[in-house]
Protein backbone atom coordinates (compact mmCIF):
# COMPACT_ATOMS: atom_id res chain seq x y z
CA UNK A 1 0.00 0.00 0.00
CA UNK A 2 2.83 2.41 0.87
CA UNK A 3 4.57 1.72 -2.43
CA UNK A 4 1.33 2.40 -4.29
CA UNK A 5 1.04 5.78 -2.55
CA UNK A 6 4.66 6.60 -3.41
CA UNK A 7 4.06 5.76 -7.07
CA UNK A 8 0.89 7.86 -7.15
CA UNK A 9 2.71 10.80 -5.53
CA UNK A 10 5.65 10.60 -7.96
CA UNK A 11 3.27 10.39 -10.93
CA UNK A 12 1.38 13.47 -9.74
CA UNK A 13 4.66 15.33 -9.19
CA UNK A 14 5.89 14.52 -12.71
CA UNK A 15 2.64 15.81 -14.26
CA UNK A 16 2.91 19.04 -12.27
CA UNK A 17 6.49 19.56 -13.44
CA UNK A 18 5.55 18.91 -17.08
CA UNK A 19 2.66 21.37 -16.77
CA UNK A 20 4.95 24.12 -15.43
CA UNK A 21 7.43 23.65 -18.30
CA UNK A 22 4.57 23.68 -20.82
CA UNK A 23 3.34 26.97 -19.35
CA UNK A 24 6.81 28.53 -19.71
CA UNK A 25 7.08 27.29 -23.29
CA UNK A 26 3.71 28.84 -24.17
CA UNK A 27 4.69 32.09 -22.43
CA UNK A 28 7.92 32.19 -24.46
CA UNK A 29 6.16 31.63 -27.78
CA UNK A 30 3.58 34.35 -27.07
CA UNK A 31 5.76 37.01 -25.47
CA UNK A 32 9.41 36.49 -26.33
CA UNK A 33 10.11 34.91 -29.72
CA UNK A 34 8.67 37.77 -31.83
CA UNK A 35 11.10 40.21 -30.15
CA UNK A 36 14.13 38.22 -31.34
CA UNK A 37 13.59 39.28 -34.99
CA UNK A 38 15.74 40.11 -37.08
CA UNK A 39 18.26 37.95 -35.18
CA UNK A 40 18.34 34.17 -35.68
CA UNK A 41 17.81 32.07 -32.56
CA UNK A 42 20.77 30.01 -31.39
CA UNK A 43 18.28 27.18 -30.85
CA UNK A 44 18.34 27.20 -27.07
CA UNK A 45 15.52 28.26 -24.82
CA UNK A 46 16.45 28.72 -21.18
CA UNK A 47 13.26 29.02 -19.17
CA UNK A 48 12.49 28.49 -15.51
CA UNK A 49 9.72 29.08 -13.04
CA UNK A 50 10.72 31.67 -10.41
CA UNK A 51 9.25 33.02 -7.19
CA UNK A 52 10.30 36.31 -5.58
CA UNK A 53 13.66 36.01 -3.84
CA UNK A 54 15.15 33.44 -6.23
CA UNK A 55 18.20 33.94 -8.42
CA UNK A 56 20.03 32.06 -11.16
CA UNK A 57 23.18 32.23 -13.26
CA UNK A 58 23.79 31.17 -16.83
CA UNK A 59 27.03 31.10 -18.82
CA UNK A 60 26.81 32.16 -22.46
CA UNK A 61 29.52 31.50 -25.04
CA UNK A 62 29.78 34.42 -27.47
CA UNK A 63 31.93 34.32 -30.61
CA UNK A 64 34.06 37.09 -32.11
CA UNK A 65 32.65 38.93 -35.11
CA UNK A 66 28.98 38.20 -34.45
CA UNK A 67 26.25 40.49 -33.20
CA UNK A 68 23.99 39.06 -30.50
CA UNK A 69 20.60 39.91 -29.09
CA UNK A 70 20.04 38.86 -25.50
CA UNK A 71 16.35 38.76 -24.69
CA UNK A 72 15.10 38.37 -21.13
CA UNK A 73 11.35 37.88 -20.69
CA UNK A 74 9.54 37.61 -17.38
CA UNK A 75 5.97 37.29 -16.18
CA UNK A 76 4.51 40.55 -14.93
CA UNK A 77 4.37 39.05 -11.42
CA UNK A 78 8.17 39.20 -11.30
CA UNK A 79 8.44 42.96 -11.68
CA UNK A 80 11.76 44.51 -10.81
CA UNK A 81 13.84 41.53 -11.96
CA UNK A 82 17.54 42.52 -11.95
CA UNK A 83 20.12 41.15 -14.34
CA UNK A 84 23.82 41.61 -14.88
CA UNK A 85 26.21 40.55 -17.68
CA UNK A 86 29.82 40.03 -16.64
CA UNK A 87 32.93 38.72 -18.34
CA UNK A 88 33.57 35.25 -16.92
CA UNK A 89 37.37 35.60 -16.88
CA UNK A 90 37.91 39.23 -15.81
CA UNK A 91 34.72 39.91 -13.85
CA UNK A 92 34.15 43.15 -15.79
CA UNK A 93 30.48 44.19 -15.77
CA UNK A 94 29.22 44.80 -19.33
CA UNK A 95 25.59 45.54 -18.63
CA UNK A 96 23.42 45.85 -15.54
CA UNK A 97 19.72 46.69 -15.57
CA UNK A 98 16.30 46.19 -13.99
CA UNK A 99 13.45 44.78 -16.03
CA UNK A 100 10.76 47.46 -16.17
CA UNK A 101 8.51 45.74 -18.72
CA UNK A 102 7.74 42.15 -19.65
CA UNK A 103 11.00 41.91 -21.62
CA UNK A 104 14.42 43.50 -21.99
CA UNK A 105 16.56 43.53 -25.11
CA UNK A 106 20.33 43.94 -25.12
CA UNK A 107 22.11 44.05 -28.48
CA UNK A 108 25.79 43.15 -28.24
CA UNK A 109 28.66 43.34 -30.74
CA UNK A 110 31.37 40.86 -29.73
CA UNK A 111 34.99 41.89 -30.36
CA UNK A 112 36.57 38.88 -28.65
CA UNK A 113 35.24 35.35 -28.12
CA UNK A 114 34.60 34.32 -24.55
CA UNK A 115 32.24 33.30 -21.79
CA UNK A 116 29.76 35.79 -20.42
CA UNK A 117 27.94 35.19 -17.15
CA UNK A 118 24.31 36.26 -16.89
CA UNK A 119 23.04 36.64 -13.35
CA UNK A 120 19.31 37.07 -12.71
CA UNK A 121 17.78 38.06 -9.38
CA UNK A 122 14.08 38.31 -8.62
CA UNK A 123 13.72 40.67 -5.66
CA UNK A 124 11.72 39.74 -2.59
CA UNK A 125 8.24 41.21 -2.57
CA UNK A 126 6.09 42.18 0.36
CA UNK A 127 3.27 39.69 0.58
CA UNK A 128 0.48 40.60 3.02
CA UNK A 129 -1.86 37.83 1.79
CA UNK A 130 0.63 34.99 2.15
CA UNK A 131 -0.04 33.80 -1.42
CA UNK A 132 3.23 33.45 -3.30
CA UNK A 133 2.94 34.39 -6.98
CA UNK A 134 5.35 32.76 -9.38
CA UNK A 135 6.12 33.18 -13.05
CA UNK A 136 8.30 32.22 -15.97
CA UNK A 137 11.62 33.81 -16.83
CA UNK A 138 12.98 33.05 -20.30
CA UNK A 139 16.39 33.85 -21.76
CA UNK A 140 16.81 33.74 -25.53
CA UNK A 141 19.94 34.47 -27.52
CA UNK A 142 19.88 35.41 -31.19
CA UNK A 143 22.79 36.16 -33.51
CA UNK A 144 23.60 37.62 -36.90
CA UNK A 145 26.80 38.17 -38.85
Amino acid sequence: MKSLLKIAFLTLLSYTTCDIFAQCKGFTKRNCLPELVPYMSNGQMNAAHFVPGENAQLDLNLNKGLSYRLLICADEYLSGLNYKLTDKSSGQVYHKDTLSDVFSISDLKVKQSGLINLEIKVPDQENPTGIVRSGCVTILVGFKE
